[in-house]
């Protein structure tokens, strides 16, 4: 019998990386791993076959590790936090090169220009949920409490809103009270944005996170996780509008029993915004 040829996979942060990989390995996919410095869980060395670990922009190395080892077949699990976009971002001549080619630094320009770069050297990027689709939150209500018929009103506009701000390659959050759009996601991220429109708002707020129309899931895939439920019941938010299979919620059993705990909705709905 023939071995399977392993798969490469570029470890980001938090814990989809590791989750992922323990579903591949369990499924007898064989894998080899790069890791960014400062952001991936050293729990990934004991899930893989070979293990590299390198700073942020280090393409050449990277790519060669891959090929070396035989996996032409690559995904990223994870992200890259802020802080490492600046404490350990060390560039090599071909990450330079790409970087200086860019019309746009938004992260889709850029996320494309890696991908292209990648595949000019034989390797072919998928989405970790082509490799793992049940990762992907599934539609329907995720939660016991329903929303009422204002909050439903509510969770659909932020959801609406947040699909035209994604189109913009802005950001993927809104948060809505009394059918007014009280914050969107710039810079700052997920987290600041709900603690931002929760200030403004004196009753829950509803908020909705969505994947971007023309995102690449293959390098940038939105994710959800206890982090975030934390601050939505820190905030006291009423209510969160997932995009049904477009995100992933990390340890989903225990957000959902965060929100339940906290009397907090969460829907997940598909782009028609179907009703539940």
């Amino acid at each position: 019998m023939t071995a399977k040829a392993p798969i490469g996979l570029i470890a980001g942060n938090l814990s989809l990386p590791v989750l992922a990989a323990e579903k591949l390995k369990a499924a007898g996919q064989p894998l080899v791993a790069v890791g960014l410095k400062g952001e991936t869980s050293p729990k990934i060395k004991d899930l893989v076959a070979r293990y590299a670990e390198l700073p942020l922009g280090q393409l050449k190395p990277m790519a060669d590790f891959f090929l070396r080892h035989g996996a032409k077949t690559i995904c990223m699990a994870g992200g890259v936090s802020r802080d490492s976009i600046i404490d350990n971002y060390e560039p090599d001549e071909e990450a330079q090169a790409l970087m200086e080619g860019l019309d746009s630094f938004h992260t889709d320009a850029i996320l494309r220009a890696v991908t292209s770069w990648l595949e000019d050297r034989g390797l072919k990027l998928v989405s970790v949920t082509d490799l793992v689709p049940e990762l992907l939150v599934a539609p329907g209500l995720l939660t016991a409490k329903k929303p009422s018929p204002e909050v439903l009103g509510d969770l659909r506009l932020a959801f609406k809103v947040a699909k035209e701000l994604g189109r913009l390659d802005v950001g993927q959050t809104v948060v809505v009270c009394d059918k007014i759009a009280v914050a969107l996601e710039g810079a700052d991220g997920t987290d600041a944005t709900i603690r931002r429109g929760a200030s403004l708002c004196r009753k829950p707020v509803s908020v909705a996170k969505v994947v971007k129309p023309s995102q690449d899931t293959r390098l940038d895939l939105p994710v959800i996780g206890p982090e975030t439920l934390d601050v939505l019941v820190e905030c006291r938010a009423g209510a969160l509008a997932l995009d049904a299979r477009g995100l992933i919620m990390l340890e989903k059993e225990k957000c959902l029993d965060m929100a339940d705990r906290a009397g907090l909705v969460i829907v997940a709905w598909s782009d028609s915004l179907d009703s539940l």
